[in-house]
């Protein structure tokens, strides 16, 4: 935190600024996900946390704070943040899953009432955050990935990112750096997205044909010979969901691969079907079959939704890769990266309180300070020193001194 630069007139001082940093984010790992809660905790906890740091004057106030977070230069910030990250966790050879995420609460804040976003990476397996961009609204999104992955070193790492990532620039910026990508692709590539719609669908009727009558002649034989498909059935929470993942390292069946993309040496398709659970009286499970699911829907779904972005009943997801995977490694892939969205977005919105934070100056800076707080505790977690979940490893935090000294004063150890 000292190597932040302090924005504030050195004469007029009286809380040092890397001593102000530490407090809100020790105040946040114990729970407390407001400024002024933060620093309530830490006028609580102030001679023990003066063990560590001097605080010749106690605590900073919340308006103190508020002023130094909207001073900060919410880039050297950033950049201060990948760089403790970067100690602790490498980026090489990891699957970063990249993806934006709107502070809700500040878009009233803001002149064209567009919710502000960030752009964050995380590490899809540990759930652990790499790295931070501002960007001003999702358009930014495909200008600010390109710049964000050539502040990380991902040389045998695989990029994941939603259908929006799915750019030229964005695939041959990662593989500039000897990354990989596993991207996705829905409407926003209208001609790939329906090709690949059309051959899966007809390769897929051909494979199961093929395995009835042994002499059928499938219409695409060389394309037939580099198919694969999985399925695979999972009761997930409250629902019964159904994935299909089918894969073609034959990639001349897309016009793009042929022009834009010579690199792309996997092209996919991930199905999905989502059936919520239900129960009669008798608590009985009545759920539908997946046939009944679709021409009649459900009590709970009367109509399946049709269209990916409405009530996402249904899914089809095409998928290209610069690698050659199975279908098996496909899903894989995809399932792990929207852990960006159950492991670091749920997070922050619902433990942390982000999306009800209405700070305008300061709201960048303040979601650094969550992040800080955020990957103490996921490596706490995964360390085996707190609970699992995520509030129960707060309280943990908040009442233990012991985890205090050793992840927020003792220095985390690099965790690989």
């Amino acid at each position: 935190m000292k190597a932040v630069p302090d924005p504030r007139c050195g004469r007029k001082t009286k809380h040092d600024h890397g001593e102000v940093l530490v407090c809100l984010v020790t105040g946040f790992l114990a729970g407390k996900t407001t400024i002024r809660r933060s620093l309530r905790w830490c006028k609580k906890h102030l001679e023990e946390l003066r063990e560590y740091l001097p605080l010749k004057n106690g605590i900073a106030s919340p308006s103190t704070a508020c002023r130094l977070l909207s001073g900060i230069d919410e880039e050297l910030f950033a950049l201060e943040f990948m760089e403790w990250t970067g100690e602790i966790v490498s980026t090489k050879g990891i699957h970063l899953a990249v993806d934006g995420k709107a502070i809700r609460a500040a878009m009233e804040k803001v002149k064209d009432f567009r919710a502000p976003m960030v752009l964050n990476a995380i590490d899809a397996v540990t759930g652990v955050v790499m790295a931070q961009m501002p960007i001003k609204n999702k358009d930014c999104e495909i200008k600010a990935i390109p710049e964000l992955l050539k502040l990380l070193d991902i040389k045998g790492s695989i990029v994941t990112t939603d259908a929006i990532g799915t750019q030229t620039r964005i695939m041959e910026q990662i593989l500039s750096q000897e990354g990989h990508f596993v991207l996705m692709v829905k409407k926003n590539q209208p001609q790939s997205y329906e090709e690949i719609l059309k051959y899966f669908g007809e390769m897929s009727d051909d494979h199961k044909k093929m395995e009835k009558d042994g002499n059928y002649r499938p219409r695409y034989p060389e394309m037939q010979e580099k198919y694969e498909e999985i399925s695979q059935k999972e009761r997930n929470r409250d629902r019964q969901e159904y994935r299909w993942y089918s894969v073609c390292t034959e990639c001349s069946l897309l016009t793009k691969t042929r022009k834009e993309w010579p690199f792309v040496k996997t092209v996919g398709l991930a199905s999905q079907i989502r059936i919520p659970v239900e129960r009669d009286a008798q608590g009985n499970d009545i759920t539908p079959d997946i046939k009944t699911f679709l021409e009649k829907g459900s009590r709970r779904r009367p109509k399946p939704a049709q269209d990916e972005e409405i009530g996402k009943d249904i899914q089809k997801t095409g998928m290209i890769s610069d690698m050659e995977l199975t279908a098996e490694e496909t899903g894989r892939i995809k399932r792990r990266h929207w852990a960006v969205e159950n492991r670091l977005h749920h997070v922050l919105d619902d433990t942390f309180r982000e999306d009800r934070s209405p700070a305008k100056r300061s709201k960048h800076n303040l979601a650094l300070i969550r992040k800080f707080a955020y990957n103490i505790l996921r490596i706490a977690i995964l360390s085996g020193d707190c609970a699992e979940i995520m509030t129960e490893a707060m309280d943990d935090f908040s009442d233990d001194p012991s985890l205090r000294k050793k992840y927020v004063f003792s220095g985390i150890a690099s965790f690989y």
